[in-house]
């Protein structure tokens, strides 16, 4: 099964996207990850060739995980709004969407409250069995007027049970 995510980070560097690339990739999925670093200028958005580069590379996933900061959060929509046409499950995760599931329910069906490996894992086992996945720790949903909100797991103690981050 193919996943893609997206960083809207201003950097590259975006750990813990790299790191659940990583969670998912050791349980055999394949994973691609777009960086869309941009100005520090947070009023710029992307261009529409760049949102379509970005559908073009996300074509034939079945999921798709964006995360952004606060400052990059209306890119965030942005890209969101550009790829809801491809019918593919998008999770938002990210600072921002720890902080505003609230705002980011609004625009994403599927948030990421906190950390993300275990529940992006356990959303992509979900999605690739036809599983329900609207009882998944961490993960609020939207359906129809409705909003779940699932309870936070537990931090991870053991950082060394992660694998190391992708750099691929």
């Amino acid at each position: 099964m193919k996943i893609t995510l997206i960083s809207t980070a201003t950097y590259p560097s975006d750990q813990g996207i790299r790191t659940i690339s990583s969670v998912l990739k050791n349980a055999g999925y394949i994973v691609k990850i777009i960086f869309l670093p941009f100005s520090e200028d947070y009023k710029k958005l992307y261009t529409a060739k760049i949102l379509a580069q970005v559908i073009k590379l996300s074509t034939g996933s079945s999921l798709i995980g964006i995360n952004s900061f606060a400052s990059t959060a209306p890119r965030a929509v942005q890209v969101i709004n550009s790829l809801k046409k491809l019918d593919i499950p998008i999770v938002w995760g990210g600072i921002h969407a720890t902080i505003s599931p609230e705002e980011c329910i609004k625009h994403s069906d599927i948030v990421c409250v906190g950390e993300g490996e275990g529940a992006v894992l356990d959303l992509a086992k979900a999605i690739e069995h036809s599983k329900d996945y609207s009882r998944i720790s961490n993960l609020w949903l939207r359906s129809n007027d409705k909003i779940v909100k699932n309870p936070v797991r537990n931090l991870i103690d053991d950082l060394d049970s992660l694998p190391p981050v992708d750099y691929d």
